[in-house]
């Protein structure tokens, strides 16, 4: 399965704006989903254990300041200078609501696209393989 996703093709999965994001845009399967910037990749991310559309909505999409569940949360509030991933996960920086506000504005201004998959191994194949291909810099190991 991992071979029949590449990013170029990825990228060319049609994009939904963050910010007007409808939940039943999201695919209701396992799979894969990208976010992106000005164009350019940001973020990878699998959804195994729910589908999509419950991965996104429950834990990127959150609007408050719990980041417990979002990696991409996190990593968007060290890349913006709040505090480094970590600290926001342990609580050692507790959020406030205007960093909240912060990381839902730049969130907001990205794109998503979506592919859904038949099964979480090959959710886990696909980010794999986009991975080896091109890291994007919100991603980490």
């Amino acid at each position: 399965m991992s071979s029949e996703w590449d990013w170029k093709r990825v990228d060319n999965v049609p994009r939904h704006l963050f910010a007007s994001l409808e939940r039943t845009a999201l695919p209701g399967a396992p799979g894969v989903y990208a976010f992106y910037r000005d164009g350019a990749r940001v973020y990878v991310g699998k959804a195994t254990r729910q589908t999509v559309q419950d991965r996104v909505w429950k834990c990127h999409r959150g609007r408050g300041e719990s980041m417990g569940n979002s990696a991409l949360r996190r990593n968007v509030a060290e890349m913006l200078g709040i505090a480094s991933a970590r600290a926001i996960k342990t609580g050692a920086h507790p959020i406030s609501d205007d960093e909240v506000q912060l990381v839902n504005t730049w969130l907001d201004a990205c794109e998503l696209a979506c592919v859904a998959l038949g099964s979480a191994a090959s959710a886990t194949a696909v980010e794999d393989a986009l991975k080896a291909e091109f890291m994007p810099p919100l991603t980490k190991q």
